[in-house]
């Protein structure tokens, strides 16, 4: 059997200035054919656990064909989201006939005037191949699942897990199923549940918390037989449009009402711990005095608002200026902020040389502005690393030109260009050891937790302006469909029917009003 493998993955965020563009793929990956496995090598991501699965099975032949991948931002500029769709599409139809195809999406892309783009690829694929050949796509935990997505796709296999360290599984399941599907062992039916609820994700971890018993109740019913597969999606809750919000999708073989009645009672537990996902959050000054008061201790300064991969600019500079102005540059801490203009000038001063800059808050000057630093140069880098951690282990980031520059014991990674920064590989690529120092300042707000531990004994998240702020409330919603909890705090949720259901394969569907 001939199989399609294709990716295009990218998250979007409303409040972030910067689009996503052609280049934006380029600099994190863009492979065809068959670059696509040779990227895959080595890494524990969604297509490197598909390949592991196909390249099992004696009568699968893999037919790769497109693996374009960006990071978080504002939404994908229309042009080049029209270009890699149709590049997508245009091999797909050169590689036809095909008996299932295999998508790799993220599931919260936007493009220009397009708010569900990954609805829109997979009707593009399913246009392409008919009804009668699955499709299945893995999701990210944050996705955006639409009614669109859920009825154009056989299948949704999303992430279990956040931190996000089952990239690899997921692609062995969603490979698994798909098979299965082919082969016709399995009849899928599945159901989806939308809430009007949006989460920021410091409280939505797999590992405690009020997500974290949802997502074991739905894996106890996998491991019971009861559904195939289950996926409870915490939203990127930074999209501003009318369709937004968490959601549980689940998929069985053959049993539609068992199916729906279990996505309502897992979507009814999500809503009875809806306050529980609201953070603590610290003002920048006095999160950095807590940090210093006391006896000594590492601590992980949270800078989530200003966390590249969940869409912002990397450039924020509250956490930075309350450093400096706090005047104690005699303890160790690491800090890390996006400007290629500054890491410029210290590669043309040179290691050693002393230079005095403005640093950040250029790229979303709404959010923060810039801060005077007096420092000498320390190190210089191509800024290329890999992640060793459990999440996106062995995937290569590239932060382009990078400067380390010290002001004291402090030390500043200047880069070019903003990385997810799950792992502290991003300090150590360049000479710099988390677990040395007294503070690190880590712009994510939960999927750093699983390559960082050990290396803290106190998280602190800071109540920073950014576009991927945790103060929901803070953010100026345009579009988003309300109420929703907890912009609105009365909002009511009473899932007694599921928002859509597939009853049987490719034929009657259901939707509530």
């Amino acid at each position: 059997m001939r199989i399609a493998l294709a990716g295009f993955t990218h998250e979007a965020n409303s409040f972030c200035p910067v689009p996503a563009t052609l280049d934006s793929f380029a600099a994190r990956s863009y492979a065809v054919g068959t670059d696509i496995l040779a990227a895959a090598r080595g890494t524990r991501t969604e297509p490197s656990g598909v390949l592991s699965v196909f390249d099992g099975e004696a009568d699968v032949t893999t037919v790769p064909l497109l693996m374009a991948r960006a990071g978080s931002s504002a939404p994908v500029v229309a042009g080049a989201y029209a270009a890699i769709r149709e590049d997508l599409i245009s091999r797909l139809r050169a590689a036809l006939p095909v008996d299932g195809v295999l998508l790799v999406l993220h599931g919260a892309m936007m493009a220009e005037d397009l708010d569900d783009a990954d609805g829109d690829v997979l009707e593009a694929v399913r246009a392409v191949v008919g009804e009668g050949v699955p499709v299945v796509a893995t999701l990210d935990l944050h996705a955006n699942v639409t009614v669109r997505m859920a009825r154009v796709a056989t299948a949704l296999m999303g992430y279990q897990t956040a931190p996000h360290v089952d990239m690899y599984e997921t692609g062995e399941a969603a490979a698994w199923f798909l098979l299965r599907c082919i082969r016709g062992e399995i009849d899928p039916r599945a159901a989806l549940v939308r809430l009007p609820l949006i989460v920021p994700a410091e409280n939505a971890r797999h590992t405690d918390g009020p997500l974290s018993e949802v997502i074991h109740r739905v894996q106890a019913w996998e491991r019971e037989g009861l559904i195939l597969r289950g996926g409870v999606f915490a939203v990127q809750p930074w999209l501003d449009a009318p369709e937004v919000g968490c959601s549980v999708y689940l998929v069985s073989d053959g049993d539609p009402d068992g199916t729906s009645a279990r996505a309502c009672e897992a979507a009814a537990m999500l809503w009875e711990r809806r306050a529980s996902f609201v953070p603590e959050l610290c003002p920048p000054e006095e999160a950095l005095r807590r940090a210093l008061r006391g006896e000594e201790r590492r601590v992980i300064l949270c800078d989530s608002a200003d966390a590249t991969s969940s869409g912002s600019t990397g450039d924020g500079t509250a956490v930075l200026r309350a450093v400096l102005e706090a005047g104690r540059s005699d303890m160790p801490m690491l800090l890390n902020i996006v400007d290629a203009e500054v890491a410029g000038v210290a590669a043309r001063c040179g290691i050693g040389g002393r230079l005095r800059v403005d640093i950040g808050g250029k790229l979303a000057p709404r959010y923060s502005g810039p801060v005077t630093v007096d420092a000498y140069v320390k190190l210089l880098s191509d800024g290329e690393f890999r992640f060793k951690g459990p999440g996106m282990h062995g995937v290569s980031h590239r932060m382009g030109l990078t400067a380390v520059l010290a002001v004291g014991e402090i030390r500043i990674v200047v880069m070019s260009r903003g990385v997810s920064q799950w792992d502290p590989e991003l300090y150590r690529s360049v000479g710099l050891e988390p677990g040395d120092a007294r503070i690190v300042q880590v712009k994510s707000p939960a999927a750093f937790r699983a390559a960082y531990e050990g290396l803290y004994d106190e998280i602190i998240v800071v109540d920073a302006p950014g576009a991927a702020s945790p103060n929901l409330g803070a953010l100026p919603w345009r579009r988003l469909g309300r109420p929703v909890y907890p912009l609105d705090p009365e909002t009511g949720f009473d899932p007694v029917a599921p928002t859509w259901r597939k009853e049987q394969s490719h034929e009657r569907e259901t939707r509530s009003s």
